[in-house]
């Protein structure tokens, strides 16, 4: 790892979560249109009904309020990003200083996934308040295994459908070794073009050539989200390389507004014919430079930065165990109108970052050992 924890990608990290969490809360409350929909804007801000300034405003603060929740999947793509930079920037930096053991690197990888979901299996099987849509039977065993492209349509989204990410997250480890011997053999631009390259091929593939289940598209198949994950280790060596100079562009301005005016086209491109082929990657370049731009503005916060870092830094413990949660929390409060809703919705986001993250804490805690790590200081 670094040799310093970064208060910004944790920041960054945090704010994911958190909007992860709230996506699955306020996805159990309605089911509004989404903004990757062509009709969005109008059944959602009404512009025919636009008859003065208030009206406008109203209708402009549905569509920001609503799309700004229904996109909280692209999340995901963030943290295939954070992921590639985390890892890239450390085996960087463990190069430089004598080399890496690979061997001993995946066996704390291993170390740092596994006792976490394992918990997580055990807290959905003891806790109540939680929703339970499918039996316990053969494929509890299988998701233990944390191998859930096996029998995919039975396995991927089995009791707690969030758990398909750490199958992907398995893949793309297993595969980083590799990767980062082609990194520093052709250099940044080679690389990352060869990847998305290799990417993009697979996911036409899957999509037109042979088309199979989107379970596969999603993390089933690791290769398809192979250029996020790419990208995020080309960020991290150029961030290794000149940690100030990068930092200055992405939390200075610069990268926040690369992500926002990239953003047209992300949406856009889920309407393009055979645009689904790059819409992912599109998002998670997007959706990170975005979300770590404002880092920099909300790590400054007294308090409110501090605890953003905390949630970040717990991020995966969090991840494991507040969808089925937050399904069942918010589906109580169908009917409610927003005025209502949306701030119990953020305080179920909230209350479930602090479950998540204390379960990791205490789990790394009692292991003794590198499984949570520690928090920056506020």
């Amino acid at each position: 790892m670094a040799r310093g924890r970064m208060t910004w990608l944790d920041v960054t990290k945090g704010l994911a979560i958190l909007w992860v969490v709230y996506f699955h809360s306020f996805t159990c409350w309605i089911k509004p249109p989404s903004p990757i929909e062509a009709g969005f804007f109008r059944e959602v801000g009404r512009p025919e009904n636009w008859t003065g300034l208030e009206t406008f405003l109203g209708g402009m603060g549905r569509i920001a309020g609503i799309g700004l929740s229904q996109l909280g999947f692209h999340a995901v793509g963030l943290f295939l990003v954070a992921s590639g930079f985390v890892l890239a920037q450390a085996a960087v930096r463990s190069a430089q200083e004598g080399g890496v053991s690979w061997a001993s690197w995946m066996g704390s990888r291993l170390f740092r996934l596994y006792p976490m979901y394992w918990f997580a299996h055990l807290i959905y099987l003891l806790s109540p308040f939680q929703a339970r849509l499918e039996p316990v039977d053969w494929r509890f065993g299988v998701s233990l295994s944390g191998l859930r492209f096996l029998w995919i349509d039975w396995n991927f989204f089995y009791l707690n459908a969030a758990w398909w990410y750490f199958c992907l997250i398995l893949q793309l480890f297993a595969l980083f070794p590799p990767l980062f011997f082609f990194l520093r053999r052709w250099g940044p631009v080679r690389f990352l073009l060869a990847a998305v390259i290799l990417g993009f091929t697979v996911r036409y593939l899957l999509l037109y050539v042979h088309p199979v289940s989107g379970q596969y598209l999603l993390g089933g198949c690791g290769l398809s989200r192979l250029p996020e994950f790419a990208f995020g280790m080309v960020l991290g060596t150029l961030h290794a390389g000149n940690r100030e100079k990068f930092e200055r562009w992405l939390l200075g301005g610069p990268g926040f507004l690369a992500g926002l005016l990239l953003y047209p086209l992300v949406l856009a491109a889920y309407r393009i014919p055979r645009g689904y082929i790059t819409v992912d990657l599109l998002a998670g370049i997007a959706c990170f430079l975005v979300v770590a731009g404002a880092s920099g503005f909300w790590m400054r916060i007294p308090l409110l930065g501090s605890w953003l870092a905390w949630a970040g830094t717990f991020s995966y413990g969090i991840y494991l165990v507040h969808q089925p949660y937050a399904i069942h929390l918010a589906s109580s409060l169908k009917g409610q109108p927003a005025w209502q809703a949306v701030p119990q919705l953020l305080a179920i986001a909230a209350l479930l970052a602090l479950w998540g993250g204390h379960l990791e804490k205490f789990l790394g805690a009692w292991l003794g050992g590198p499984v949570a790590p520690r928090p920056p200081r506020p």
